[in-house]
């Protein structure tokens, strides 16, 4: 398994000092936010010079020998504001175009594919109408990201449309192409069992790995309900050939700035490490470096 962390675990820190941190953790790739108003490389700054910032941040990221793992493409601070299936047309058109500058940013610094959120139920939504709204604007999202070789996958968040293994298999029924960034923790946040949540496990290009428990999405180590052996367990009998992300998170939404994020990342990493070392084959080389 291929370890990468996300350089959005540290908001407060120079982006530099963050990818420092990705590389002493012995990663070999990073997780790039392009969040507007709170990653390190944000939207409303690169929009109209996109291939600029991201030649930047490719060289920064090349010179702490680290590759680019995903990028998560986030376009508001709220669920609502240019959401994927939001119902006004104009917030639709702004939310293509963050999502045009996200995919010039991602093919530019190398990423295999980007990470978005799936859209919510608004007010007055059947869950049907919701999801048939999602469905058309990921499909959209789907077909501009391949004209530039990447894929594109949602993350089943907690507060979504997608909250549950269930719904998150019919959006994927919707959009061919489209995958899955999964994140046990919001699933188990929400009193999903991981059995439950194995489910959307073959359809996951991407692994955001963090400890949770129900009714806390973000918890320390020993604090954690997810069976990480488990996880790799099935990873490596279903060929799974993407990253295992380190990615604790530092904000206050659900209490997620309470746990010591460096500490916290190392004891992840090795809980990942010492779950991939008893499932490799014989003789199989980490991906991790360092």
């Amino acid at each position: 398994m291929r370890l990468s962390c996300a350089d959005y675990t540290w908001p407060l820190l120079p982006h530099g000092a963050a990818l420092d941190l990705v590389r002493a953790l012995g990663c070999e790739a990073v997780d790039l936010g392009f969040m507007s108003l709170r990653s390190h490389v944000r939207p409303e700054h690169a929009h109209g010079s996109v291939q600029a910032t991201a030649g930047a941040v490719r060289e920064r990221v090349q010179s702490r020998h680290l590759l680019v793992a995903d990028v998560f493409a986030i376009p508001a601070t709220d669920f609502e504001t240019m959401s994927a299936n939001n119902p006004d047309a104009g917030e639709q058109e702004r939310s293509l175009d963050f999502f045009r500058d996200a995919v010039e940013f991602a093919a530019t610094v190398g990423s295999p594919g980007i990470t978005t959120l799936p859209g919510i139920a608004f007010d007055g939504d059947s869950f049907g109408d919701a999801l048939t709204r999602s469905a058309d604007g990921l499909s959209r999202r789907v077909e501009m990201a391949a004209v530039r070789g990447l894929v594109v996958s949602v993350e089943p968040h907690t507060g979504s449309l997608i909250d549950t293994p269930d719904k998150t298999l019919q959006l994927l029924d919707r959009v061919p192409g489209l995958q899955v960034t999964l994140d046990y923790a919001h699933y188990i946040y929400g009193g999903v069992s991981q059995s439950e949540a194995d489910a959307v496990l073959p359809h996951a290009r991407h692994l955001q790995c963090r400890p949770g428990r129900p009714g806390a999405l973000q918890v320390r180590v020993v604090e954690d309900a997810i069976d990480w052996a488990a996880v790799v367990r099935a990873l490596h009998l279903g060929g799974y050939q993407g990253y295992l992300a380190l990615e604790y998170t530092w904000q206050e939404w659900l209490d997620c700035n309470r746990v010591d994020t460096v500490a916290e990342s190392a004891l992840l990493r090795d809980v990942l490490l010492a779950a991939d070392a008893v499932q490799a084959p014989t003789g199989a080389a980490s991906g991790a470096a360092g």
